[in-house]
C-alpha cells in the first residue's frame, strides 16, 4: 500500500467478547487504512485467515459480504474517531468472533510510522475455526476435564430428568439426544486433536510482529 501523508497513527485496543481468559491486543496503525486492509492487518497479527468481516461504527454496518456497503472506499480516517470511542469488528462468517476496539490515542505520523505494529497483548487468540466462543469454551472445558466431561452416567442422568419432565415424548427422542451428545464430544475431541493442546494464557509480542513483518516482506504496508 502506498504511504499517504500527512496521516495519524492510531493506537487501538481490541478486546475479544465472550471469551475467557481475556484476549486483548493493542496495536498501532495508520489512519489511511481502508477497512479491508485493517481486517487483513488484524487477522495477520492474530495468525488468522480472516474469511469475511463486518464493522459497526457510528451506527452503520460495513461488511465484506455485501458489495453495496462499499467497504473498499471507507478508511479509518473517515470516521474521525475520538479518544476512548469504540467500534465493533466481527471476524468470520461462521464463527463470528466479535472484537470491541477502543481508540486509546492518536498522534501525528512520521517517517517510519506507516507500518502496523502490535504494542501489547494478553491471552492467546483462539483457533479461528473452532466454532466461535462457544466451541472454544467447550474445547477448554474438555481439555481440562477430559473423560469426566459428559460421561455416560451424566448423560443418562440428564435424560432421566427430561423423561420425567416430558413423559409424553417418544422414546426415540432420547436416543437422538444421546447420538447428538456423542457426536458433539467427538467433534470437540477432533478439534482438540487438530488445534491442541490449547494454551489460553500464552501471548508472544515477538511472534505477533513477526507475522505483521511478513506483510511488509510482500510489499504491503511498508515502513
Amino acid at each position: 500500500m502506498k504511504t499517504q501523508t500527512p496521516f495519524e497513527r492510531l493506537i487501538l485496543r481490541a478486546v475479544l467478547h465472550k471469551v475467557s481468559p481475556m484476549v486483548i491486543r493493542v496495536l498501532a496503525v495508520p489512519d489511511y487504512l481502508d477497512l479491508s486492509s485493517f481486517d487483513e492487518v488484524f487477522c495477520t497479527l492474530l495468525g488468522w485467515d480472516g474469511l469475511g468481516f463486518s464493522f459497526h461504527i457510528h451506527g452503520q454496518e460495513f461488511t465484506s459480504f455485501l458489495r453495496r456497503t462499499k467497504v473498499q472506499r471507507k478508511t479509518l480516517r473517515d470516521f474521525r474517531l475520538r479518544p476512548r470511542e469504540t467500534f465493533l469488528y466481527t471476524c468470520g462468517g461462521i464463527d463470528l468472533w466479535e472484537w470491541e476496539f477502543r481508540l486509546l490515542d492518536s498522534e501525528a505520523g512520521g517517517n517510519g510510522d506507516e507500518a502496523p505494529l502490535c504494542l501489547a497483548g494478553l491471552g492467546a487468540a483462539p483457533p479461528e475455526y473452532c466454532g466461535g466462543p462457544t466451541g472454544y469454551r467447550l474445547m477448554l472445558k474438555r481439555q481440562k476435564e477430559g473423560e469426566s466431561m459428559g460421561t455416560p452416567a451424566q448423560v443418562e442422568a440428564v435424560i432421566a430428568m427430561l423423561t420425567a419432565a416430558h413423559p409424553d415424548r417418544p422414546l426415540n427422542t432420547w436416543d437422538i439426544l444421546r447420538e447428538v451428545m456423542d457426536d458433539g464430544l467427538r467433534s470437540i475431541d477432533h478439534r482438540l486433536e487438530e488445534y491442541g493442546p490449547l494454551e489460553p494464557n500464552r501471548f508472544s509480542l515477538k511472534e505477533a510482529n513477526q507475522r505483521l513483518a511478513k506483510l511488509r516482506e510482500r510489499g504491503r504496508y511498508r515502513a
